[in-house]
């Protein structure tokens, strides 16, 4: 009553207008009409915003692709409520919306949709194939597919580079960052990526006016806020409470996460760039809290990194910073609590800036904290700045009204009663406490307590630059050449892109920088006897001489494994396999190209074509040692030299390594219908889900190598377990590396003199790759650490 007192015309235009659309979408054209659906039923007009890409927008949710997921961090509680918001702001912004959902690059139009069945290939998790066409945006389309080895639904973003916007040297730019996106990791150590919707993977073919990302299938039931807004009106101050928490936590990961992108630059953390209603989605918890309130989730989807990439080189893209993600999360707030982005008397977008398009509330709090987001009042110098503040005081305290009304008289007598009962109530409690204590106090003076490691946490120093008294005079390192070692420190872009884990280890730590490393066949202690090299990185030595001292540094492992396939499939090996295999049936296997306690699944030829790593000559090792107890079997090496004449002729010059055997392994299984197994090392195959480690060990104490986490507990993977699913997701099993328990271990060593005028060198580079810094770089190169890191939860 007061707003219409305020504001007659305006009310009773708005209130004409609302009565007329009403009355409009009741007419049925006979002419091309469309459903109405939320997402053209208004546009973004985001004042505060110079340029937005009109088709940066939110990944759509086909029914038909949903799969439930868990969302991972459970944050503050709402409840949902719904209100007579209309599903159209006004007749005005939904002409705007169908205009700019009309608006067609025309260069973008000579490149062709792709037709159903189309398969896109060269992709580092396999090859996908369109199911669907989904939306079509001005230089972005969306697609509904499946994985073609798994049947596994994705979806896919397919961004456009037509020659009328793009010049040769510009789209093969674009095209270079597009297959750099394949290899990043927006996650902490621990597999947590604080609800960021990241690409799954990334394909820039050579040949094609276009790119593309794969994502996997949106959360359950989510809705952009956009849409939330349509459907149930405004949110009330608590609810914008929750969201701005779970946004600014995503941001402050965001901001201080270090990560290394285009420029190939060492970047402590990235700004979202493209935070508004569209990008921001809401998960609305089926599973109610102990208040019997929903609990809902943010996600963060369309980050500039790569939405920006198939911007027009003339476009004029506003500032991408952590500060201007404040201000687009102040603006987004805003919206949340005005229920629109536009004056319903006006049609103009809503301007935080004045006073009479803000909403009525009672929490002036909330307001003053929207008004730092935006730098209306002293802005927030970080999100994680911003976020203690939101936390400052309780949500109980923050709902209180502006405005109290006198309060009912209370009986004295009540008063009284109440206080006593309080008084009682805290002496109770002290006493309790000081019982308490005292008897904690006791106990320790009588049984003192071991110091004990947190299971976390290490006693080892967390950097490079924490270990002192590093040699910087130059120095010499040896690896074998067909080692492990040789493996890790030489092959581009195992920890950081473009580099090798040599270069990046230097890049660290500068003192490293006149430390040569050499590659060599002959003996690695001979070469330090002879003063060819300080020390030397090698697999642990048995008998190692009483003049050397060996420290190790890292586990590795090998690895047996299967086919992967879906595991709703009936025909899945692992499964049949019970996910695990014995010694003993490798060398069955191995020796008589047979298994003979087994049943093949049905479909499954009971053949079994058994496949080794020729190439890869300390894989080979390995296995004889640990297998054969170091005396293979001559038709162990028979099988060896069939497979290297068979297979050489075919691949020319190609090695016959984990890579190669992987393919073929899945190929056995895809178009052969045949079991195929093989072993490689598990710093090789580790992060693909292309096939299945089994558990390795005597019969009865199967061992597998790889764990999770599952409903709050660190278990072993089974055959169910999704491997395609996110890197992160498991993790090799440092417990079991680290005691021997899983049987195919083997140590990685520094080896170097005891000789003291000659050990410094080899002593303080084992100490550098101790430090959780040395470590997390080996487990990022694929090598199980000595233990488990801080980051990992």
């Amino acid at each position: 009553m007061a707003n219409f007192v305020r504001y007659p015309l305006q009310n009773l235009s708005r209130t004409a207008m609302r009565r007329a659309q009403e009355e409009y979408e009741k007419v049925e054209l006979p002419w091309g009409k469309k459903t109405e659906t939320r997402e053209n039923s208004v546009a973004e007009s985001n004042g505060h915003r110079e340029t937005r890409n009109s088709n940066a927008g939110r990944i759509p949710v086909p029914q038909e692709l949903v799969e439930e997921s868990n969302p991972r961090t459970p944050q503050p509680q709402v409840k949902v409520v719904n209100s007579n918001l209309s599903e159209a702001a006004n007749a005005v912004t939904i002409a705007a919306a169908n205009r700019l959902a009309r608006r067609k690059n025309r260069s973008a139009e000579t490149i062709p949709i792709l037709p159903k069945d189309r398969e896109i290939s060269g992709g580092r998790r396999g090859r996908y194939r369109i199911e669907g066409f989904l939306q079509d945006g001005e230089s972005v389309r969306v697609y509904q597919g499946t994985q073609v080895m798994n049947n596994k639904p994705i979806l896919i973003k397919e961004y456009l580079l037509p020659d009328g916007t793009f010049n040769q040297k510009e789209a093969k730019e674009r095209k270079e960052n597009f297959e750099k996106l394949a290899s990043l990791n927006l996650k902490n150590g621990g597999g947590q990526d604080f609800r960021l919707i990241s690409p799954w993977d990334a394909i820039a073919p050579s040949n094609e006016k276009r790119c593309y990302l794969i994502f996997e299938p949106p959360i359950h039931n989510s809705l952009t806020l956009r849409e939330y807004l349509l459907k149930n009106g405004a949110m009330t101050p608590q609810q914008v409470r929750g969201v701005l928490y779970q946004v600014l936590q995503t941001l402050w990961f965001l901001h201080s996460h270090r990560l290394r992108i285009f420029d190939d630059e060492l970047k402590q953390g990235i700004p979202h760039g493209n935070l508004s209603l569209d990008s921001l989605s809401i998960a609305i918890d089926s599973q109610p809290s102990a208040l019997d309130e929903p609990q809902f989730f943010i996600y963060a989807a369309d980050l500039a990194l790569w939405e920006d990439l198939s911007q027009p080189p003339t476009a004029k893209i506003s500032e991408r910073s952590p500060k201007q993600d404040l201000i687009d999360l102040g603006y987004v707030s805003f919206y949340l609590l005005s229920g629109t982005t536009v004056d319903p008397d006006t049609s103009q977008p809503l301007n935080p800036k004045l006073q009479q398009h803000w909403p009525e509330f009672k929490d002036v709090r909330l307001k003053k904290f929207i008004y730092r987001l935006l730098g209306i009042d002293l802005p927030f110098k970080t999100a994680f700045e911003a976020m203690q503040a939101l936390l400052a005081r309780l949500p109980s305290e923050i709902e209180a009204p502006a405005e109290v009304d006198a309060e009912p008289d209370i009986p004295e007598e009540n008063t009284r009663k109440s206080s006593v009962l309080l008084l009682l109530l805290v002496i109770l409690a002290f006493g309790l406490l000081a019982g308490l204590l005292w008897q904690i106090i006791a106990k320790l003076l009588h049984n003192p307590p071991q110091l004990e490691l947190p299971v976390f946490n290490s006693s080892e120093p967390c950097c490079l630059a924490q270990i002192d008294r590093v040699p910087t005079e130059n120095a010499t390192y040896i690896i074998e050449t067909d080692g492990i070692w040789s493996y890790i420190f030489n092959t581009v872009s195992l920890v950081s892109y473009n580099k090798t884990f040599t270069e990046e280890l230097n890049n660290r730590e500068p003192r490293l920088k006149n430390y040569t490393l050499n590659i060599s066949n002959t003996n690695v202690i001979e070469a330090i006897r002879a003063r060819r090299a300080d020390f030397a990185l090698t697999t642990s030595i048995k008998d190692l001489p009483d003049d050397m001292e060996q420290v190790e540094v890292a586990y590795d492992g090998l690895v047996v494994f299967v086919a992967f396939s879906d595991n709703k499939r009936r025909q899945s090996i692992p499964n049949a396999l019970n996910g695990k295999i014995t010694l003993d049936q490798l060398r069955e296997i191995y020796t008589t190209k047979t298994l003979t306690d087994w049943s093949p699944p049905e479909g499954i030829n009971s053949s079994i074509q058994p496949y080794m790593p020729i190439d890869n000559r300390q894989a080979i090792q390995v296995f004889e040692q640990l297998v054969f107890k170091e005396e293979p079997p001559q038709e162990f090496t028979d099988l060896a030299k069939k497979m290297t004449g068979e297979i050489r002729p075919k691949i020319d010059r190609k090695l016959i390594d984990e890579s190669y055997i992987l393919g073929e392994i899945l190929k056995d299984f895809e178009q052969d219908r045949t079991v195929g197994i093989g072993f490689g090392l598990l710093s090789r195959v580790f992060n693909q889900c292309a096939v299945y480690p089994l558990a390795v060990g005597e019969k009865g104490q199967e061992v597998q190598p790889l764990v999770q986490q599952l409903d709050g507990e660190v278990k072993p993977i089974e055959p169910t377990t999704d491997l395609c699913d996110d890197k992160g997701s498991y993790w090799p099993d440092v417990e079991a590396f680290k005691s021997g328990r899983y049987p195919l271990t083997y140590r990685l060593v520094v080896v170097y003199p005891k000789d003291e005028m000659r050990s410094a060198a080899g002593k303080k580079f084992a100490e550098l790759l101790k430090t959780d810094e040395g470590q997390r770089l080996l487990s990022e190169a694929g090598l199980v650490p000595l233990r488990i890191l801080r980051e990992r939860n």
